[in-house]
């Protein structure tokens, strides 16, 4: 989030944004996919920055690595659509 990624849509995975870089907004087409469970990084963080943002945010994943069936769907889908993975 902290690069020029120009027209491309970014999906962000439990994003530190509070700990790296100087980025305290991204663009509204932003999805955002965090649990509720992170032990790294705080959920909270992330519907700061989607409510400051217009963000998309998905709760999903049962713990950082979002590496659980549902959270790989959801980030497939993110990656893939236009409007999100909702």
């Amino acid at each position: 989030m902290n690069i020029n990624s120009g027209d491309v849509k970014l999906v962000l995975l439990c994003p530190a944004w509070k700990n790296w870089g100087a980025a305290r907004t991204v663009r509204p087409d932003t999805v955002i996919l965090h649990s509720r469970a992170d032990d790294v990084n705080p959920c909270a963080d992330s519907e700061e920055l989607a409510r400051n943002s217009g963000a998309m945010l998905i709760e999903v994943g049962m713990d950082h690595r979002l590496a659980d069936l549902e959270a790989l769907e959801k980030m497939l889908r993110a990656c893939e659509s236009d409007k999100g993975a909702a």
